[in-house]
């Protein structure tokens, strides 16, 4: 619990530190998703803006701008592979709900679910993982966040009961997730991954 505490308050940090930045960067990446196609580029280029912030630099919304342009391909690369697993998964919790009623149709629903959340809480570790490597590989960085996933599985399930309770409470107070919340989660995700890397 200690780690992921001093992982939450270094995202909290750095989501602060510039909050016109943050708050500017976290609108553009929320236009992007609401638009659907450039959801993904504006996805990475949000975790790359993050990522330089974990690593001591300064980053602003030039930043952010350039990275959502060049990195469409990577992008959708990714958020291919997010949506193509998502849907599949959830497709599949509600087929197996709608075709029958029994005690095992329940226990499957509940994995299908269950493995869901674990596949989109993982998509937390992935991009930072991408940004880390020197040649990025998407297949790399999902093999090295499935890993990263498995052997911090105590880490992780702190990490993301703490990510829940700071989000309600900052959209509890005046939606501070809804201006910030985007840049938080990717700030914490690359904190996470970048201290574990230097253990």
């Amino acid at each position: 619990m200690t780690a992921a505490l001093r992982v939450l308050r270094a995202g909290l940090r750095d989501t602060w530190q510039d909050f016109f930045s943050t708050a500017l960067c976290n609108l553009l990446w929320l236009v992007g998703v609401l638009l659907v196609i450039p959801a993904p580029p504006a996805t990475l280029a949000l975790f790359d803006y993050t990522n330089r912030l974990a690593h001591g630099e300064t980053a602003g919304v030039g930043d952010f701008l350039r990275v959502f342009r060049r990195s469409w391909r990577t992008g959708w690369r990714w958020g291919v592979v997010v949506l193509a697993a998502s849907a599949l998964l959830a497709g599949d919790a509600f087929l197996t709900g709608r075709l029958s009623q029994s005690s095992l149709a329940h226990f499957a629903q509940g994995f299908y679910l269950a493995v869901l959340a674990a596949w989109l809480f993982l998509q937390l570790y992935i991009l930072p993982f991408l940004l880390e490597q020197e040649k990025p590989s998407l297949l790399q960085a999902l093999r090295n966040g499935a890993v990263f996933l498995g052997k911090n599985i105590g880490f992780s399930v702190w990490l993301f009961l703490l990510l829940a309770v700071s989000l309600a409470l900052g959209t509890v107070l005046f939606m501070l997730s809804l201006a910030a919340g985007g840049v938080f989660l990717a700030a914490v995700a690359n904190h996470a991954v970048i201290e574990k890397l230097s253990q």
